[in-house]
């Protein structure tokens, strides 16, 4: 019995570029961009609209910028009194120096070609990210510690559900390369060969990768199915212990065997986990840049409003058209032609209400949509950083510091990273997801937290412990938990088993939203918690505006094509 459908292609070009596409997507949005020379529509013929876009991440950033291209009046409405970003968050330390904690997006894969395309323009250059392999790891596991020197197998503890792993990523291979060819024909197949991994028709050999946990997938294939992987003898509980804390590659997914299984194949097929880069430059530039460039209409930077927070959403037809009521700190009404709603799912609810009737009308948003805001899972994450008067872990090699630990204890993920012109070392203490982020939530106080995660670590790295206390500089010592940060609520939306079919509605509301209110940000994309899921929907919000407005300006194929798409997958 297989483990699933075999792919009806035999195309495998290995290596090669990245995606031309995401699988659930199977659209090119950079290849739209050069072929129009960056824009999304013909400049617009002269229009009193008025466009609001809630929210300054990635999203509302990509979407202001697109439309100021071509020429539409827009007004970012920010809640923040003084920041733009969301959660692309670099903060500097010390302004007058290059090391940065990013707070928010920390790594990102090739795979991310929207990114790339403006990364390029910003002059950003990116380098290897050290995630656990890259650079000297210590694992420590069931109270014991493991060395994985830089660029070697894993310890040979892991060797069992590395090598697994490693057969199943493999098998998605034909996958991945349908969508590397980028060709409509390829587009095609890999449509029909996600079909059948997601959602197959019921057979007794045939399991919907939609429908089970990450957990249960991991049953699914290696121990009901653990022949196929060359194994002698099924997983047990230690297989999926030492899963937990090793996880793809990037840290311990332990915290995440409740999601959604397709999730996390889909980092794997979309080239989420591959060849993640670093970019000593801070994140903040992509978002600095979509800010601050100049148009021939003017800066989106210039048009953003701070200390705005909506807190009500109403469309309404008029002669004209659409308009859309926007409550602004809950007794500000101000009136829009058509709105870019680019937050999280959870604030569009808390914050917005958007899924909430009032006393006079109904919901702005039709009920599957409202239901997707609603249920789809935001993930909490904490990150602690801090400063360290030198790049200890490197500066005495004979003392063979490592660069990262996983552990499956409080800290789970630590990073040690090394910014260039500055002496000092930033170390990422703490990055952890989900049940552990919760753990130690009720910490506020940095120095308490760090002290804490210190001593957790310390019987097995002790002298790697003393000297990262000895080196700390206090006054320099930040944390954030994603979860409890208004206007956020989370950090990262990933899919609960089941939910598919809502993050589709989502996704694709902007080719058939009727109320001029569209929705974007990458809580409702298909890469929840990556900054190419903010672009792709802040892109396809913004060629919605044009296509209502004065749709004969965009250019062929442009996203609004990706309607046809929609109704090609079937996640039920």
């Amino acid at each position: 019995m297989s483990f699933f459908t075999k792919p009806s292609s035999v195309l495998n070009k290995g290596g090669g570029p990245a995606q031309a596409s995401f699988i659930d997507i199977l659209y090119d949005h950079e290849k739209y961009l050069m072929a129009n020379d960056g824009l999304i529509a013909r400049p617009l013929a002269k229009t009193d609209k008025k466009v609001a876009i809630v929210g300054s991440g990635p999203a509302g950033l990509i979407a202001a910028y697109q439309l100021l291209q071509v020429g539409v009046n827009v007004e970012i409405l920010e809640a923040d009194s003084t920041r733009y970003g969301g959660r692309v968050f670099s903060y500097k330390p010390i302004a007058s120096e290059t090391a940065i904690f990013e707070f928010g997006a920390m790594r990102v894969p090739p795979s991310e070609k929207i990114f790339n395309y403006y990364a390029d323009q910003f002059g950003m250059e990116g380098g290897d990210f050290p995630d656990p392999g890259k650079v000297n790891t210590d694992i420590i596991f069931n109270g014991t510690r493991y060395v994985w020197e830089a660029e070697q197998q894993p310890p040979t503890i892991f060797k069992t559900v590395s090598e697994s792993w490693e057969v199943f990523a493999n098998s998605l291979n034909p996958l991945i390369n349908l969508l590397k060819d980028g060709s409509q024909e390829s587009f095609d197949i890999a449509l029909r060969d996600w079909q059948a991994l997601i959602n197959p028709s019921m057979q007794e050999s045939s399991v919907a990768f939609s429908k089970i946990s990450f957990y249960d997938g991991l049953v699914y294939l290696f121990v009901q199915n653990y022949r196929d992987f060359g194994l002698k003898k099924p997983w047990g509980e230690e297989e999926f212990a030492l899963f937990g804390a090793l996880g793809l590659g990037s840290g311990g997914f332990g915290p995440l065997y409740q999601v959604n299984f397709s999730e996390i194949v889909r980092l794997i097929v979309n080239g989420l986990e591959t060849d993640q880069k670093f970019y000593s430059c801070g994140l903040d530039r992509l978002v600095k840049g979509l800010a601050t460039t100049e148009t021939k209409f003017g800066r989106v930077l210039d048009r953003i409003s701070y200390g705005c927070k909506v807190t009500g959403v109403k469309s309404r037809p008029s002669i004209t058209g659409n308009k859309v009521d926007i409550i602004i700190n809950g007794d500000d009404c101000r009136e829009y032609d058509a709105v870019i709603v680019a937050t999280t799912n959870r604030a569009m609810q808390v914050d917005m209400g958007l899924t909430l009737p009032d006393d006079s009308r109904p919901s702005a948003l039709p009920e599957d949509i409202d239901t997707g805001i609603r249920q789809l899972h935001l993930m909490n994450s904490s990150k602690l950083f801090v400063l360290t008067r030198t790049k200890f872990w490197k500066t005495d090699p004979s003392k063979k510091f490592p660069a990262n630990i996983q552990t499956d204890g409080l800290a789970r993920g630590f990073y040690c990273l090394d910014y260039p012109g500055t002496d000092h070392g930033v170390v990422l203490v703490s990055y952890t997801w989900g049940d552990d982020s919760t753990k130690y939530i009720a910490i506020k106080d940095p120095a308490e937290r760090l002290e804490l995660l210190a001593r957790s670590l310390r019987e097995f790295v002790p002298n790697f412990v003393d000297t990262l206390i000895a080196e700390v500089m206090p006054e320099h010592t930040r944390l954030i938990d994603w979860q409890d940060q208004q206007n956020y609520y989370g950090a990262f939306k990933l899919n609960y088993p089941g939910q598919d079919a809502y993050n589709q509605q989502l996704y694709y509301q902007f080719t058939k939203a009727d109320n001029s209110i569209y929705l974007a940000g990458d809580s409702i994309s298909w890469s929840g918690g990556w900054i190419e899921g903010a672009l792709q929907t802040g892109m396809n919000a913004a060629v919605a505006v044009v296509n209502e407005f004065q749709s004969s300006h965009l250019f062929s194929n442009s996203p609004m094509t990706q309607s046809s798409q929609a109704e090609q997958f079937n996640y039920g």
